[in-house]
């Protein structure tokens, strides 16, 4: 009969002082409840996020990030290059589970989607702490560009649709880069880029350097975006990758360019 009274309040101590963590960590916390949205700042070529988090017992239960550029367009199942919208739910699930954006780890292939996000959600919880569940103002498009007499230049320099390949010459120690770039209704649609060795073998995960390999999708995605080799920047620790990129992509639109091919089996012509 004692142990079971012993067990009894052994139980009831417990079950208070998990009741009074609780209610301490409620008082505690930093953010009102609420929903609140958060937006990232525009990047260079006008793309930003915006996030929607509601916050229950002074948690996020609740997230929901898209992204678009200056006019309203939202990246969906028809935006060139789909890691970055098919990161969004694992983004969110990661938030929410976590509770702090600095604690979402970045997906390969969608960095730059990444990187937004995590700024759209500080956004967001800064003003949950202040209890503003106030809306971003709306974004205004940016103004139409001056024509110019060079538009019709450019027009008649427009990439022709197909597939076009370029690659590097072999270095020193034996790689080379070689890229594959899709054009479709003019535009630059798909990019594959890789460093192989002189058996056309790609650097993988045993690479001694792995920033090499690691920056060729961010490279991949940004050309896709800014339409321009020149705008793809460089990641510290893989400027010779940046370089080879660069190149082979220039050769690649120069192909485009004059719709001439290059020679198909590439790997044969390894020295």
């Amino acid at each position: 009969m004692n142990r079971t009274v012993g067990i009894v309040i052994l139980l009831l101590v417990v079950l208070g002082v998990a009741m009074y963590i609780n209610a301490q960590r409620r008082d505690d916390s930093k953010w009102q409840d609420g929903t609140y949205v958060g937006r990232s700042s525009p990047d260079e070529r006008g793309y930003f996020g915006e996030i929607e988090l509601v916050i229950s017992d002074g948690r996020i239960t609740e997230a929901q990030y898209e992204e678009m550029d200056q006019e309203g367009r939202r990246k969906d199942e028809n935006y060139p290059y789909q890691l970055g919208p098919q990161s969004h739910d694992e983004l969110e699930n990661r938030l929410v589970k976590s509770q702090n954006p600095d604690e979402v780890d970045s997906i390969s292939g969608a960095t730059q989607t990444h990187q937004r996000f995590v700024e759209a959600a500080r956004d967001a919880l800064r003003k949950a702490e202040q209890g503003d569940q106030s809306r971003p103002p709306a974004i205004q498009p940016p103004a139409p560009p001056m024509p110019t007499e060079t538009d019709d230049e450019e027009t008649e320099g427009q990439w022709k649709d197909g597939t076009y390949t370029a690659r590097t010459d072999t270095d020193d120690h034996g790689y080379y880069g070689e890229i594959e770039i899709v054009i479709r209704d003019a535009r630059i649609a798909e990019v594959e880029f890789a460093e192989k060795d002189q058996e056309g073998n790609p650097k993988g995960e045993d690479y001694p350097y792995p920033l090499g390999p690691e920056s060729a999708e961010r490279f991949e995605e940004q050309l896709i975006e800014t339409q321009d080799p020149d705008e793809v920047d460089n990641i510290t620790g893989a400027t010779q990758t940046w370089e080879r990129f660069k190149q082979v992509a220039k050769e690649a639109l120069e192909q485009a360019q004059s719709q001439s091919r290059p020679p198909t089996d590439l790997q044969n012509q390894v020295p």
